[in-house]
């Protein structure tokens, strides 16, 4: 009896691992990203929401020139984008805008001189 308590502890330990990372998500978060934020930043505007759950369906409460409003999400891909600490000499250029604007696994990342894509990392 000992050995099968095991082994299921094993199974469900195994079973578990291999669950998406979207799994960790908030409470009332919702599946999806938020576009990219490139609007200037108003002197001193109030968040039009605090959470996904105060948007309306397909709606995400995202930063969107810099204070968080509900906004049309869209698809996002697994992993994270690379960190990047280069410094950009040359005027922003960006080469994507969302993440399926990248073939495969590619994501659309923000680096020193705009977006472009990448390998996600994981973690």
């Amino acid at each position: 009896m000992r050995a099968w308590s095991l082994l299921l502890l094993v199974g469900l330990l195994a079973l578990g691992s291999q669950l998406p990372a979207a799994s960790a998500r908030k409470k009332g978060e919702k599946f999806g990203g938020c576009p990219p934020d490139d609007g200037p930043c108003p002197l001193s505007v109030p968040d039009h929401c605090m959470d996904d759950s105060q948007c309306p369906s397909r709606m995400k409460c995202c930063y969107k020139a810099c204070f968080r409003q509900c906004v049309p999400m869209v698809s996002v891909k697994r992993g994270n984008c690379p960190e990047d600490r280069l410094r950009c000499l040359s005027p922003i250029q960006h080469l994507c805008n969302k993440d399926s604007d990248c073939r495969g696994s590619s994501r659309c990342c923000l680096g020193a001189c705009g977006r472009d894509c990448r390998n996600p990392v994981q973690g």
